[in-house]
């Protein structure tokens, strides 16, 4: 039987997504190291996803949080990979890598893949990676500063989503990230993201 990891799993959802979600669950109930907690929430009012993340990190009990999106996928190892990372480090986040099931590349974000995190190069990173709750908290969650109808570009083209909003707070006051270069979930974009965005569903 596997062994259960402090750390909560949260996942927000939209109703269209049930069949996605329910991909979701199961990959989390195939881990070889259980998160204590997984706390699911549906976006029924239309809040968007940075809004329904903060409602459930309020719940959240343990040392630790990871973020699950509904659209995505664990590979079985991830929490305990992930988990042995942060707890031996001390880190106050710990984010790993992923493929993409359908395109087999990962886009604007490839080039970051097995960099070393450095908070004088801050750059978007994935947001399924587990954190210290408490650090998140402290850092105003996921909605502060953030409008979740923006479309903010970086110098990129690609918008700044609450997830780099909050990755921005994070280094701003010198907390201790680290990308562990392991491939550890699936980035499902076989169907179009919303983008957390309320209004693109």
């Amino acid at each position: 039987m596997p062994g259960t990891a402090d750390v909560t799993i949260i996942t927000a959802t939209i109703p269209p997504r049930a069949d996605l979600l329910a991909r979701a669950v199961k990959s989390v109930e195939a881990q070889t190291l259980q998160p204590a907690a997984h706390l699911i929430m549906e976006d029924s009012n239309k809040l968007g996803g940075a809004a329904i993340k903060d409602k459930l990190l309020k719940k959240v009990k343990t040392k630790y949080v990871a973020v699950l999106d509904d659209d995505d996928e664990l590979l079985p190892q991830h929490i305990e990979v992930i988990y042995k990372c942060i707890t031996e480090s001390d880190a106050d986040l710990v984010y790993p890598w992923f493929r993409y099931q359908s395109s087999g590349n990962a886009g604007h974000l490839e080039r970051y893949f097995g960099v070393a995190w450095s908070n004088d190069d801050v750059h978007q990173v994935p947001i399924t990676w587990i954190a210290k709750t408490l650090t998140i908290k402290r850092a105003g969650g996921f909605s502060e500063g953030y409008d979740p109808d923006s479309m903010i570009l970086d110098s990129g083209g690609n918008r700044i989503g609450y997830d780099f909003l909050l990755i921005q707070r994070l280094a701003a006051h010198n907390r201790l990230i680290k990308h562990h270069p392991e491939i550890t979930w699936i980035y499902h974009d076989d169907r179009q993201s919303t983008l957390g965005m309320p209004s693109r569903w």
